[in-house]
């Protein structure tokens, strides 16, 4: 028995009830379980939809789709970080290798000043600011989408994740400089202007190119993205 298209409505309201929110995650258990069901149906003709439907799903085990949604996860960070390299080793090439040389010289010269300490501080925090507004805009364009129920994809919420984290995970690290305000002196500007021209080229490739990018690579990854 081939199933109808309201089954397969069914289904994918199925699996939003189960907490895949993520429409191409939701499309490959639903063509999981159709296949499944299908097969169901040929050996036991009798059962209804809702009995096979619940068959299938009691495949996956007590946790139901946790460890698929995991899986599809690592399989789509793993993407992530391939794009995020091929846009760090790009970076690295004329001009932009120019352009980084004379951050990392700007740099250098301001953190060897008296206050070069005080400086580095204040420019991670202007960071931070941005990055907290990114994460606001982010965050309404996510629930306007939900609100709009447009399909979520879960390669886009990785890169837009990303991009709203950023630099904040280096925080309590950074802060810990506070206690060098004193002796920011020896290899300390050098150390302070290599460490922050990294974080820079991190915060501009995955908070402002890879989002910007983010539809061609949802396209490449997802042909029915378009649609």
């Amino acid at each position: 028995m081939a199933l109808t298209q309201e089954h397969i409505e069914n289904l994918y309201a199925f699996t939003r009830k189960h907490f895949v929110e993520y429409y191409d995650l939701q499309t490959e258990l639903v063509d999981h379980m159709a296949n499944d069901i299908e097969a169901i149906m040929v050996k036991n003709p009798h059962s209804t939809f809702e009995e096979t439907r619940d068959a299938s799903f009691k495949k996956f085990g007590i946790f139901g789709f946790m460890e698929v949604v995991e899986q599809r996860q690592k399989a789509m960070s793993k993407i992530y970080m391939k794009l995020l390299w091929n846009y760090v080793k790009d970076w690295f090439r004329l001009p932009q290798i120019i352009l980084t040389t004379a951050i990392f010289g700007i740099l250098y010269t301001v953190f060897s000043t008296e206050i070069g300490s005080y400086v580095f501080i204040v420019s991670y925090l202007i960071l931070c600011l941005f990055l907290f507004i990114r994460t606001i805009s982010i965050n309404r364009e996510i629930k306007r989408k939900r609100k709009a129920k447009e399909k979520l994809w879960l390669l886009e919420d990785i890169i837009y994740g990303n991009a709203s984290i950023g630099t904040l995970i280096l925080g309590p690290q950074v802060f810990q400089l506070i206690n060098l305000t004193d002796s920011f002196s020896g290899f300390m500007p050098l150390i302070c202007a290599s460490v922050f021209t990294v974080i820079l080229i991190y915060t501009y490739i995955s908070a402002v190119i890879l989002p910007k990018n983010a539809t061609f690579h949802l396209q490449e990854t997802y042909p029915e993205y378009a649609l």
